[in-house]
């Protein structure tokens, strides 16, 4: 997927209020961060937070930043009534958290298949769409933070960086500076 075919469906997913809003949550969250569809899916509703006026979504240990449109979609999933059967209005995890995509079965997130079929529906492949979230992100990050920052393993992350042709030279250099400054700074005893 090129990139102006990935920002055009970001901003399908984002804009399109045809598309089921679990939908374009989910598309939006593949397109821009570059998440697999399967942790996508296992997303609970305590994981999008507020605070001092931005909202954050926190995964693999980390907040990220998001925009106002896809926080929106974010909060409404968690906020808006079901309108499954009684039977499977229950949709929370084992821990008592509410799944983000909550699936058909009771207690459980919705299926891969499932996912995978929504977002196919609207030109979204799941591969191709994380793969060009990858490419864009590892060509404006350095490879020690997209891999933090994305739970990929740093042999990963260089590979990512290689199909960008990016360096991190620079990046590198400023942390062992400051990483000699910090040594320096510090009392010795």
């Amino acid at each position: 997927m090129d990139e102006d075919s990935r920002r055009q469906l970001l901003k399908q997913c984002l804009t399109d209020s045809t598309m089921a809003l679990d939908t374009r949550a989910a598309g939006a969250l593949i397109l821009l961060f570059g998440l697999h569809a399967s942790h996508v899916r296992h997303l609970t509703a305590t994981q999008p937070t507020h605070r001092e006026g931005n909202s954050y979504l926190t995964v693999y240990r980390h907040p990220f930043l998001l925009p106002p449109r896809l926080a929106r979609l974010l909060h409404q999933p968690a906020e808006a009534p079901h309108t499954r059967a009684a039977l499977t209005r229950t949709t929370r995890t084992t821990r008592g958290e509410q799944w983000l995509f909550p699936g058909l079965v009771p207690g459980r997130p919705t299926s891969q298949t499932g996912l995978n079929s929504k977002l196919l529906a609207h030109g979204i492949v799941t591969r191709p769409a994380r793969n060009a979230a990858l490419v864009a992100l590892s060509g404006g990050l350095p490879v020690p933070v997209l891999a933090s920052i994305l739970g990929l393993h740093p042999n990963t992350a260089v590979r990512w960086a290689g199909f960008t042709k990016t360096s991190w030279a620079d990046y590198l250099a400023a942390r062992t500076a400051d990483l000699h400054w910090e040594r320096n700074a510090t009392p010795q005893k």
